[in-house]
């Protein structure tokens, strides 16, 4: 059965998948913002990807405080500091008063808030449906944080194109306002907590050794790595890529992120409508890796923008199949009382390697042309591929 069916699940995945698009929305956003203001890839990149970097580096710190949190309460006060925090961002860009210092410090603040509710978020979904519908909650769940982060892109690229940036700040701050009266009427069923008594740090250190010493769910983090750093890094910087390669202003990053939007919902129906005997998605997680890597080595020898559009669309595709299908497999094989902590360590692995990848990749296009950079990356992410899956898994992954 599938959990639309919960006409509470339902409202959450509607409204949650709404304010999550706002996010990615005001990402693009400021990030563009930072292209026009210092025409720098460096700082383009790092502004772009500090909305990402706290979940990657704390993410694990939260996860363990999370587990003993109240849910609904915790999910509300997050969600309104992250309207505040939009709203402000709206507000400077009304008043023409943004700088690289407000940028820069107004994403990592809205950062260090996603990384407090990413762990509420992962918990949440199975406190709002019955045991036997969460296999069914975890996929959509999954299915709406991966589409929206390459979806939520491509809106705002069509946005800035079609209105301006004061206009898509706006439309981002609006995106968080539905889930916030869902959040506090909703229904929600009794939820087992961690009753470990062991101080903070031993809890955090028992959620990785779940993570490491499962085999399937060590597997999963590598595949999440290789992508997120070698290619996901890519997604990221789009708009340095747009301003630094295509130079074709707003209409350049529309389209680049729109295709990679496309890629990812074709993506996320694709794994929605498999078959219960289909293959396993562990199964097909290295092909899209392959797939991931391959395109993004052409990516950079491309400089024509509908060609790079193309290109970009199956890079979306196969890193949200790879987001998802991992997100999933882990979801359903952890138990309840580490549901946060390994689920987190996931998040660290996949938000982590992204901002270290795009940040470098913006380095390195301070240095040198940046399309030999994206030629670059890919290489290196095969040869580390091929040498762990010999060296580690003896050419025996799945």
């Amino acid at each position: 059965m599938n959990a639309l069916s919960s006409r509470s699940f339902s409202y959450y995945f509607m409204t949650n998948t709404l304010a999550l698009l706002g996010l990615w929305v005001q990402k693009i956003g400021v990030g563009w913002l930072t292209w026009e203001i210092t025409e720098s890839t460096f700082w383009t990149s790092f502004v772009t990807l500090a909305l990402m970097a706290p979940a990657g580096i704390i993410g694990p710190l939260f996860a363990v405080l999370a587990e003993k949190w109240e849910m609904r309460k915790a999910s509300i006060i997050l969600k309104v500091l992250m309207f505040l925090v939009s709203g402000l961002i709206w507000y400077i860009e009304f008043i023409d008063k943004h700088t690289l210092f407000s940028l820069a410090s107004l994403s990592i603040i809205q950062g260090l808030l996603s990384a407090c509710y990413h762990p509420v978020r992962l918990v949440f979904v199975s406190v709002v449906v019955p045991r036997e519908l969460l296999a069914s909650a975890v996929g959509l769940n999954s299915a709406s944080f991966n589409g929206s982060r390459v979806v939520g892109p491509a809106f705002a690229g069509l946005s800035i194109a079609l209105f301006d940036l004061q206009t898509t700040f706006f439309i981002a701050m609006l995106t968080y306002i539905p889930l916030i009266p869902v959040l506090m009427y909703m229904p929600l069923r009794e939820r087992k907590k961690s009753k470990d008594v062991n101080n903070y740090f031993d809890r955090l250190i028992a959620g990785g050794k779940v993570a490491l010493k499962t085999p399937i769910i060590f597997k999963g983090l590598f595949i999440v790595f290789v992508s997120a750093f070698f290619v996901r890094g890519m997604l990221e910087i789009q708009p340095t890529i747009a301003g630094e390669i295509l130079d074709s202003g707003s209409l350049g990053l529309s389209l680049i992120t729109a295709t990679a939007g496309f890629g990812a919902l074709l993506a996320s129906i694709w794994i929605g409508i498999r078959k219960k005997d289909d293959l396993k998605i562990e199964k097909k997680l290295i092909p899209m890796l392959l797939l991931g890597l391959i395109t993004s080595l052409v990516l950079g020898f491309i400089n024509d923008m509908y060609l790079m559009a193309f290109a970009f669309t199956i890079v979306g595709f196969s890193t949200t199949a790879i987001g998802i299908g991992t997100q999933t497999m882990i979801q359903l094989e952890v138990d309840d009382l580490y549901r946060a902590r390994v689920l987190t360590w996931w998040s660290s692995v996949s938000f982590g390697s992204l901002t270290i990848g795009g940040i470098l990749l913006g380095s390195i296009g301070e240095i040198i042309p940046l399309s030999i950079g994206m030629m670059i990356m890919p290489i290196v992410g095969f040869v580390f591929f091929k040498y762990v899956l010999i060296y580690k898994f003896k050419n025996k992954f799945i």
